[in-house]
């Protein structure tokens, strides 16, 4: 495989994060989520681009590349303003990769990197929510934690359906 290049992203990668982001959901979540949420997400590529533009500077936003490719992305923030009711002082809002390249280490790649990134900045606890009917999402974030289990579960609205997120924390200082 090619080298994997993990670095902060620019204004300028927001197109092609927004077609992977839209990408990843109709891949993952085809038969999870209602066919109308997703539906939606692919005819409104335009509206969720303009919206990454707009939200820019509300999280932080690593893409993983290969020759110059956007094969992964990941957004963070270094508070728990999503997730103020647990013990926890930063969080992962979101890890996507090409399906064509999962399984080739991308996604721990990045996983690792806003990991180290939160240690620097003196941070003990993160959390990362997915999906409970996201299997891979849960082996992956069960093999990045060790074998932790998901310690919480909520509720998420998407589209206009309630549907089920398990939340994982993992200890930064260990």
């Amino acid at each position: 495989m090619d080298n994997i290049i993990i670095r902060k992203a620019t204004t300028d990668d927001i197109d092609s994060v927004a077609r992977l982001h839209v990408k990843s959901w109709k891949d993952t979540y085809s038969g999870i989520v209602s066919k109308e949420h997703i539906d939606n997400m692919v005819n409104n590529i335009d509206k969720r681009i303009e919206r990454m533009h707009n939200e820019f500077n509300l999280r932080t936003m690593i893409v993983a590349t290969i020759n110059n490719k956007i094969v992964g992305f990941a957004e963070y923030i270094d508070s728990n303003k999503y997730s103020s009711d647990y013990d926890v002082d930063c969080e992962l809002c979101g890890l996507y990769i090409d399906k064509e390249y999962q399984g080739k280490g991308i996604g721990t790649k990045l996983f690792n990197y806003i990991a180290d990134s939160f240690v620097k900045l003196g941070k003990e606890k993160m959390i990362v929510w997915c999906l409970e009917d996201n299997i891979p999402a849960i082996r992956f974030y069960n093999l990045v934690n060790k074998g932790g289990k998901p310690e919480f579960i909520k509720e998420a609205k998407i589209g206009d359906k309630l549907y089920n997120e398990v939340g994982f924390i993992y200890n930064l200082r260990r």
